[in-house]
């Protein structure tokens, strides 16, 4: 409980800093943000004629579990001998302490925060290779969105993005300990769809149709099927 009350509060003064340095098109764990922000985001970089046509949809191996505790310490901007203390305090699990040599504090209220300032970066990162000009913008359309470790990146070509943007993406990820699932992330063109936060997003006769995935509503169904079942 003590643990919880001063992660609380210096997440008051964690946040605002937070907020100074994100990622204009980060929406995960920030206020008066959220997967519908994200979603129309998606939809406004997409919808367009002229839009890119292929998308990298990435996925961090064990995000939260892989930080680099030397990475963090070094640049999240609180007392650091507090900081050090979270991350390394271990967890009790079935009676038994274990150590942790990675990732952020688990069930932390201040995790959310700490690993969006560890992953903020990258969209600037991107501009500066791809679109530091309006004419690199119209051309590679690289764009990104991402909510807590779940993002996109656009892109007008497969090869850019497997060729060039995905190296630029594991160099930012590999000075923070983490790295992309190869068997997850994936490219893939519009015309096939892809989903992301719960939706399926697919351009089809040039139109951006977006609605729920599959895999979610399958999920409904079951859930409204346990209910029947259970008041049977």
């Amino acid at each position: 409980m003590i643990d919880r009350a001063q992660q609380a509060l210096h997440l008051q003064g964690l946040e605002p800093v937070a907020e100074t340095q994100a990622d204009p098109h980060s929406y995960g764990f920030r206020r008066n943000r959220g997967t519908q922000d994200a979603i129309a985001r998606v939809f406004n970089i997409l919808s367009q004629k002229a839009s890119a046509s292929w998308i990298l949809e990435g996925d961090i191996k064990g995000c939260f579990d892989n930080f680099g505790h030397g990475w963090l310490e070094s640049h999240i901007p609180m007392d650091q001998k507090v900081l050090s203390g979270w991350l390394n305090a271990g967890y009790v699990e079935s009676g038994k302490l274990f150590p942790t040599t990675a990732g952020t504090p688990q069930g932390g209220i201040a995790s959310p925060t700490i690993a969006n300032i560890a992953l903020d970066g990258l969209e600037a990162m991107l501009t500066e290779r791809f679109g530091s000009t309006a004419t690199s913008v119209r051309r590679l359309r690289v764009r990104l969105v991402r909510y807590a470790d779940d993002f996109i990146i656009t892109g007008t070509s497969k090869e850019l993005l497997e060729q060039e943007v995905k190296s630029c993406v594991e160099a930012f990820l590999a000075e923070r300990g983490l790295q992309l699932s190869q068997e997850k992330t994936r490219i893939t063109h519009i015309s096939e769809g892809f989903d992301f936060l719960g939706q399926n997003v697919r351009k089809y006769g040039g139109k951006l149709l977006i609605k729920p995935s599959a895999r979610n509503v399958n999920a409904f169904l079951e859930n409204v099927r346990e209910i029947i079942r259970a008041n049977r």
